[in-house]
């Protein structure tokens, strides 16, 4: 859904098509959560936004896309936090903090739907493999930022490890923070996912 605003004016054109989009992503979101996402239509959807299904299609793919359309700018935006960290050492404890300020600006801050939508995509058992792909770019991205870092042409074991790590602390507090009841400071499950993974590897060096 959606991602950081842009500060720059906007046409009137481009707010009709900016408000058409949300119209058909709350609408989306909405029938989703329901009656289901298997159980969802197009159709359906382009009735409760009140648009036609090319005008769907000019926005969205697929109904799946309506979830994932940020997958891409995320991977970008969770890079530069990492690159732009101050503590340029490649250690979980170096990104815990420019995680978490992404996990809060990115996820949380540019849409209000942040926990809706993230509930949806991580307990759907159809979007599994979509989200698995989604990870997988966050990872690749990361690991990439470390190799350029280093001056290497391509990711290494330990940037690819490091990588891996950073994104399961990542989706560990984006599942917690998701649950019914539960935390409502993404930052400070993110937080906590990367204190308690430091613990834990810790534990396993001594």
């Amino acid at each position: 859904m959606r991602g950081p605003s842009s500060t720059q004016p906007m046409s009137q054109r481009d707010k009709n098509r900016a408000r058409t989009r949300r119209d058909i992503e709350t609408a989306s979101l909405e029938l989703f959560e329901s009656q289901g996402y298997h159980a969802t239509t197009v159709e359906q959807i382009t009735r409760l936004a009140g648009c036609s299904s090319a005008t769907f299609f000019r926005h969205f793919r697929s109904k799946e896309d309506v979830l994932f359309a940020n997958d891409e700018a995320a991977a970008v935006e969770l890079a530069r936090f990492v690159q732009e960290r101050s503590d340029r050492s490649q250690t979980l404890g170096a990104v815990a903090e420019p995680v978490a300020m992404f996990a809060q600006s990115f996820l949380v801050e540019a849409n209000s739907d942040a926990q809706r939508l993230t509930r949806l995509v991580m307990t759907t058992r159809e979007l599994e493999a979509r989200s698995l792909r989604m990870r997988l770019k966050w990872e690749h991205a990361v690991a990439r930022a470390f190799c350029v870092e280093d001056g290497r042409d391509k990711p290494e074991f330990d940037h690819m490890l490091l990588a891996s790590l950073t994104v399961s602390c990542l989706s560990t507090a984006l599942w917690h923070w998701q649950e019914p009841g539960g935390s409502d400071d993404i930052r400070h499950e993110t937080k906590r996912a990367f204190d308690t993974a430091q613990r834990l590897t810790a534990r396993g060096v001594d």
